[in-house]
């Protein structure tokens, strides 16, 4: 009986994302013409910037979410004969199929591995509070920007409260797909080679919805960029430079890292018509959203963590001006064990088997020049070698009907176009060569940059495509019918494929007339009640002004709990405990 109630949520779910979306979609671009994976991505933008600007006044409660989904109703009601028509302009075979996929993938009990270090905890701190200045003191993955699974707060439901919010990440893919369906009818050669090898990668990395995370929401938005980017050069219309702007913005605020496709920004400047960015400059309700989308989040940003984007140095207001801001010298000492883990740090440590606890600065000085060493030994390089595979695999399968050109040399515009798709891929290289850090969508979209410019895609191979597709597919759906299979036997519940949050034991400390929870047992809270610190000497100091809450850490605090938590994520390879 579960496994009905979980198939109606996941309907109830991709209904409220695309009747939000068709909502945005209504009042800011009124009558152009989207695919319905489109308004459904749009929906994923539309559901952030809800919630997040709610979430300054309100918590995000079964009350809200109850209200929001009232109003997603009416709305439907009011405009069902436009949204039938929406509906039935989609090739209902692929629409079935993706979705049917999509099914499939969602059902697991099996959550991803951070559920307990911030991902639900996030969740539970949106619904139970309305932001909470200086958040970060409670556990600083709190303020490495986590704005999916803020959006995931306000899908709680009555009696299954958050036990079906994993689907979120599946059903983001789902209409990501289904636009890439759309897209691969009406684009050129070029551009379909890139989709086939898009969507191939999805279904031999991704097959696991544990896999999903937050990574490939804002990976497939690196993609849809790019798309996006190649169908503005070939035809130059304004609504793609707004659809630009605007998944952009929404993925830089998903996950940093997606900074780097502002190369791909410049790109759009090596168009002919230059008349279109002049008019994208003129004020209206598309300019005026993205603006407030930037705002809030930058505000977002600040209040939860007193920095501008906590992953990057010197990015932080001084615990001087602000109190609850977690300051540039704790800030700077987990941008030193992001970095060092990105560069293969426990690789290193696994590799040298040093005797002595290896810190992230220390890793850093001595790999300064030869970190790539480390990095091909580190489980992440697997993944990497099996990306530039499939990017290498489809282009071959398509060989016959490629063709160099025949000029001599690149004119300039091309040349640029080379450069600006290169910059991401070299950046993320030398700052965060880690594949799940956009790698997947940097790397292979300047491979295809290079096939682009310098050969001729005469025609496709669809016999060898079409093939290698069928073989992708069959490997999606056997790997997941036989995961499934082994969940269901070794599931001792009658609830799957809901959530089973463990609970967990804690205790209390008390600040003047306020408390914090305290895990009894490890460093993360899980499903305790918030608000829930991950040690009980992280918050020096809770003060409420005007019904906000202030946390304030110490820096010696916080830092010893960033080394901490580096040595728990490299205890593994280390045979040092350190004190």
């Amino acid at each position: 009986m579960s496994i009905i109630y979980f198939f109606l949520i996941y309907n109830f779910y991709i209904f409220i994302v695309l009747i939000s979306g068709f909502a945005f979609v209504k009042n800011i671009f009124k009558n152009e013409n989207f695919s319905i994976g489109e308004i459904g991505l749009f929906g994923f933008v539309f559901i952030y910037f809800l919630t997040t600007l709610l979430h300054f006044f309100f918590a995000i409660n079964l009350e809200i979410s109850i209200l929001f989904y009232i109003f997603l109703f009416f709305f439907f009601i009011l405009n069902i004969k436009k949204f039938k028509i929406l509906i039935f302009q989609e090739d209902k075979k692929y629409f079935f199929f993706i979705y049917i996929l999509g099914f499939i993938t969602a059902c697991t009990s099996n959550l991803h591995d951070d559920w307990q270090l911030y991902q639900l905890p996030i969740v539970n701190v949106m619904q139970q509070y309305k932001i909470v200045f200086g958040l970060i003191s409670l556990n600083d993955y709190f303020g490495q920007g986590h704005g999916f699974y803020e959006l995931m707060s306000v899908f709680q439901l009555p009696i299954f409260n958050n036990t079906a919010i994993y689907l979120l990440p599946v059903i983001f893919t789902i209409f990501f797909s289904l636009h890439l369906v759309r897209e691969f009818g009406e684009s050129d050669n070029k551009v379909k080679l890139l989709i086939f090898f898009i969507i191939c990668l999805i279904l031999l990395r991704f097959s696991r919805s544990k896999e999903f995370g937050t990574d490939l929401p804002v990976i497939s938005l690196l993609f849809l960029i790019q798309l996006y980017v190649l169908n503005y050069l070939k035809n130059p219309d304004k609504l793609h430079l707004y659809k630009i702007f605007i998944f952009f913005s929404f993925s830089v605020f998903l996950k940093l890292y997606a900074a780097l496709a502002i190369f791909y920004l410049f790109i759009i400047f090596l168009s002919n018509n230059r008349q279109n960015l002049k008019e994208v400059l003129f004020i209206n309700k598309k300019n005026i959203f993205i603006l407030c989308l930037i705002l809030i989040s930058i505000m977002k940003n600040i209040i939860i963590s007193g920095c501008l984007f906590y992953q990057l140095s010197n990015m932080c207001i001084d615990k001087k001006i602000a109190d609850w801001s977690i300051g540039n010298v704790a800030a700077n000492e987990r941008h030193l064990f992001t970095t060092a883990s990105a560069r293969g740090w426990k690789a290193y440590v696994r590799e040298e088997q040093p005797k002595s606890f290896v810190s992230a600065s220390s890793y850093l000085k001595l790999s300064q020049k030869n970190y790539f060493k480390y990095l091909i030994h580190d489980k992440n390089f697997e993944k990497f070698l099996i990306t530039i595979f499939i990017c290498v695999l489809v282009i071959f399968l398509n060989y016959k009907f490629i063709s160099k050109k025949k000029y001599k040399s690149i004119n300039f515009r091309d040349f640029l176009i080379l450069v600006f798709s290169f910059l991401p891929v070299l950046i993320w290289a030398y700052k965060i060569p880690n594949i799940r850090y956009g790698g997947y969508a940097y790397i292979p979209y300047f491979i295809f940059t290079i096939l682009f410019i310098f050969f001729e895609i005469k025609n496709l191979n669809f016999k060898n495509l079409k093939i290698f597709l069928v073989i992708c597919l069959t490997f999606f759906i056997y790997k997941n019918m036989l995961r499934i299979h082994d969940e269901i036997l070794s599931n001792e519940t009658k609830n799957y494929p809901f959530a089973e949050y463990k609970e967990k034991k804690s205790y209390s400390k008390k600040y003047d007339n306020f408390k914090i929870n305290i895990p009894a047992e490890g460093l993360w809270c899980g499903n305790i009640a918030m608000l829930c610190a991950s040690t009980d000497y992280l918050v020096h100091d809770v003060k409420v002004r005007k019904s906000y809450i202030f946390l304030s850490s110490e820096e010696e605090n916080m830092i010893k709990f960033i080394n901490r938590t580096a040595y728990y994520d490299t205890f593994e390879e280390n045979d040092i405990i350190r004190k």
